[in-house]
């Protein structure tokens, strides 16, 4: 994956860690991480939290929170990034749900292939939501590419 280059660059360039939440991609974006050299300098590490218990126990994310908004939402997403900066040491926390295939909260607003992305970054949050087309793998190896264009689109901005 070309776009975790990129990522890598801009984190050693800027001098920054990255720290991941990942619940939908189960993984697969940390995998994706050491397909090239100079991880270990810009990646602090990350938290597979595709179980709802990971994400209160391990997480601290309050139940009436997913209850209210589903585990596959923009609110949960948000809360697991801000709570990941209290677990791991790193300068960037970036966390991501989303619904890959049927079973799941999908609904009308929200059909399968909908992804949530936090950034948190600098005490600020940064959010995007996007819905993806295909199969569930191939919904996850986007949600991946589109998680990563994101963290470095996040920490190119001027501040």
């Amino acid at each position: 994956m070309k776009i975790v280059n990129r990522l890598i660059k801009i984190l050693k360039d800027k001098e920054l860690k990255l720290a991941l939440a990942e619940s939908v991609t189960c993984g697969l974006a940390s995998y994706n991480m050491d397909e090239c050299s100079g991880t270990s300098e810009v990646f602090s590490g990350s938290i597979v939290c595709y179980n709802q218990e990971v994400k209160t126990g391990l997480l601290g994310i309050k139940e009436e929170l997913i209850e209210k908004f589903t585990a596959e939402s923009q609110d949960v997403t948000d809360a697991m990034a801000k709570s990941l900066s209290k677990l791991i040491s790193a300068d960037v926390f970036a966390a991501i749900t989303g619904l890959s295939s049927s079973g799941g909260s999908e609904s009308p607003e929200k059909p399968v292939g909908t992804i949530f992305l936090s950034v948190y970054f600098q005490k600020k949050l940064y959010q995007r939501r996007s819905v993806f087309k295909g199969d569930s793998e191939s919904i996850v190896q986007q949600a991946c590419a589109a998680l990563f264009d994101f963290i470095a689109d996040t920490i190119e901005k001027p501040s």
